[in-house]
């Protein structure tokens, strides 16, 4: 298929591109002489035509599943200098839904640059909190230890640059600990939230996070099966679950 057919099919959202995004599937070397190159050029902030950066939603989806693990440095690159290029890719019910999954497909063994992002408080929450997820993910898939994950967990907390207490990062570092189930990390959790240490809000929201957070842990420990868990709170690589490229489409920016 030529390179101009690929994308232009890819950046038409007027329907799904089926038949393309199969063509894309069935020629991995194909796809990422097409894509890797685009999502370079967006890292280092050259530009690329419309068509092309609208086809990368669906390209960066196509290269997860196929595991183009060669696409996560400029991923990562594109995340932490030119957010706003990658909100524009995705957007933002893209970053908040399918940018974890993606990030599961392209990330393994590289749990440090995770951690990076998750850090980088310049970046808006949504993102940090996708490459959060992927991280835990890794945590999941014995990738990180878990001697290492309550260390990381934990310094977040009480280190010196830590998020803002009302910074929306803190639900996902709760969800983190509940998913993760580390009860070490349990009361030190309950008592940030019941200081105002995180979460730090006027209304009902700490103690309705607390709640669930309670109710997530309670179900994690209880839970005899840590692999249908880990599927049950949505740590699956993109294209390992069924429905997903109906959801990706339909969460493509306009």
């Amino acid at each position: 298929m030529d390179r101009r057919d690929i994308l232009t099919q890819l950046s038409d959202r007027s329907a799904y591109p089926a038949d393309t995004v199969r063509y894309c599937l069935d020629h991995a070397d194909r796809t990422t002489s097409v894509f890797v190159p685009l999502l370079r050029k967006s890292a280092e902030n050259n530009p690329i035509e419309t068509v092309e950066e609208d086809a990368l939603f669906l390209g960066l989806h196509v290269m997860g599943e196929l595991r183009i693990r060669s696409a996560f440095s400029p991923l990562l690159e594109l995340s932490l200098k030119h957010p706003e290029t990658l909100v524009r890719i995705f957007g933002e019910a893209g970053i908040g839904a399918t940018l974890p999954r993606v990030l599961m497909c392209l990330c393994q063994d590289q749990s440090d640059k995770l951690w990076q992002v998750v850090q980088s408080q310049h970046l808006d929450f949504l993102i940090r909190d996708a490459f959060l997820r992927a991280w835990t993910f890794e945590v999941f898939e014995g990738r990180v230890s878990q001697a290492v994950a309550v260390q990381k967990l934990s310094h977040m907390l009480n280190d010196e640059t830590a998020p803002i207490p009302s910074d929306p990062i803190w639900n996902g570092w709760l969800t983190a600990i509940a998913d993760l189930g580390f009860k070490d990390l349990e009361s030190v959790a309950n008592q940030a939230v019941s200081t105002g240490q995180i979460l730090a809000d006027p209304g009902d929201l700490p103690d309705i996070e607390i709640r669930d957070f309670e109710a997530a842990m309670l179900e994690t420990q209880a839970s005899e099966d840590r692999s249908a868990l880990q599927v049950q709170r949505g740590y699956v690589p993109f294209g390992d679950a069924p429905g997903d490229w109906g959801k990706a489409f339909v969460n493509a920016p306009n």
